[in-house]
């Protein structure tokens, strides 16, 4: 299977030297055998060059043996004789039909060999192809790995900003307890002063608690001397009415019955006048004797009524300090949640506004690699566009040494025009060499580029 024209345009290669000593030579005008020159005439020649009952007719060099055209054309001036433009023709008369045929042969030999070494470029050219293609297939498949590292880059990155934010979140959130603890140490002492203020509150109230016990042990003291007191009392009313009896009892005692229970009753009842009379005394003098501790009495009781409204007033001033300094605290503590809610909204601000220029550096980090591509992309085309320049001109040279090579396969066919008759596709130009009955084309960069293209990719036309 023949294989399209591509020599060096394969990843940036160089052409290589035979190709740059072709072009060289096909630059200059050939000389054969020193004594004339012949002009490079503007054309391609096709057709058929004669070859004495050699079985090689028609038989042409590849056009894409550009490695090897140096090669081609030292041979050929090694195997050509020197035929002059004029006298030329009279000295070629004395040559003979064998030399020409064995230097025909050796030709047609080394096209052989050569169309062997193109067939062994074409194998390489095409395992060089194949590799390709797999190496393309290569780096689809990595093409698809470096996607899928991407896609996960881009979740880690992402992933990333996440914990970030939460980090930040928290952190910010240490602070805001940070700050709401520094905040409430003031108000704990406060507190811890209303405390100590109520602890000293309590030991006065515990002071005037034992006052008032020991009042109450002095006045139960009292009370028992005071029982006491009135048992003795008590006690010397019975001696009295114990005397007052037995000086009674000492009387002659009658013998009648109603006498001895007249003189009881009668005496009894004396009795008990005199215990009223005399606990009438007893009760009026105690009465005498208890009014003028009552008036202290009733001082003792203005002066506790009077601790009793001072107490009751210092515990509802207390109780009004401490409903001020709690509504004192609520203030502070509603301005300390309006001062954390700004504070935690300014933060947001700024975590917010973080990551949109973080976002907005990404975004010109993307502007800034597509336009790279872009670049990238233009100067790929530029390239390429050069590539198909350079290769036309290749192509324009590899036409210059084909009909390089016809001309001297021409001069060679010239010394056998007087010992055969010429094929009707062949004629003698102005000059005395062969040349094919063919319309010339000219050879611009466009018919060149296009024969390039058109031409078939086999040995032979």
């Amino acid at each position: 299977m023949p294989m399209p024209r591509r020599r060096s345009s394969f990843l940036g290669q160089q052409p290589s030297s035979s190709t740059t000593e072709s072009t060289g030579a096909t630059s200059q005008r050939l000389s054969i055998g020193g004594s004339g020159s012949l002009p490079r005439s503007r054309g391609v020649y096709v057709g058929i060059v004669p070859t004495g009952g050699v079985s090689s007719l028609g038989t042409r060099v590849s056009r894409r043996a550009l490695g090897i055209s140096s090669v081609f054309l030292q041979g050929l001036r090694s195997s050509c004789s020197t035929v002059p433009l004029a006298q030329g023709l009279e000295k070629g008369r004395g040559l003979s039909y064998e030399s020409l045929n064995g230097c025909l042969v050796e030709y047609i030999e080394k096209v052989r060999a050569l169309e062997q070494v193109n067939q062994e470029l074409e194998e390489h050219i095409r395992v060089y192809l194949e590799k390709k293609s797999s190496n393309v297939n290569s780096w689809e498949a990595l093409r698809e790995n470096w996607e899928t590292i991407y896609h996960q880059v881009g979740d880690a990155v992402l992933e990333n900003a996440r914990l970030m934010l939460q980090m930040e979140n928290i952190q910010a959130c240490a602070e805001d307890f940070k700050d709401r603890y520094e905040n409430e140490q003031p108000f704990r002492k406060a507190v811890e002063d209303e405390i100590n203020s109520l602890y000293k509150v309590i030991d006065d109230a515990n002071l005037t608690k034992m006052d008032l016990e020991r009042q109450i042990e002095s006045m139960k003291e009292e009370l028992g001397l005071l029982s006491k007191n009135h048992e003795e009392d008590v006690k010397m009313l019975y001696n009295q009415l114990a005397g007052s009896q037995l000086e009674e009892l000492e009387a002659p005692i009658r013998t009648g019955l109603d006498d001895i229970l007249e003189k009881i009753r009668i005496h009894w009842e004396k009795d008990i006048e005199k215990n009223r009379v005399e606990t009438g005394a007893l009760l009026h003098t105690k009465q005498t004797t208890e009014t003028a501790p009552a008036v202290q009495t009733q001082e003792e009781e203005l002066v506790e009524s009077l601790r009793t409204e001072f107490h009751e007033t210092a515990c509802k001033i207390q109780s009004l300090q401490a409903e001020t300094e709690s509504l004192r605290t609520l203030k502070r503590g509603l301005e300390n949640s309006l001062y954390d809610a700004k504070h935690w909204h300014d933060i947001e601000l700024q975590n917010l506004g973080s990551v949109i220029t973080k976002l907005e550096a990404e975004v010109q980090e993307i502007r800034a690699e597509t336009e790279q591509q872009q670049r990238d992309r233009e100067t790929l085309l530029s390239n390429k566009i050069q590539l198909e320049k350079d290769i036309a001109a290749y192509h324009c040279l590899l036409d210059a040494e084909e009909r390089s090579s016809w001309l001297c396969q021409a001069a060679a066919a010239t010394t056998n025009v007087e010992s055969r008759k010429l094929p009707p596709n062949v004629g003698v130009a102005s000059n005395g060499l062969l040349e094919p009955r063919r319309e010339r084309q000219p050879l611009d960069g466009t018919n060149c580029l296009s024969s390039g293209r058109d031409a078939p990719p086999g040995g032979t036309d």
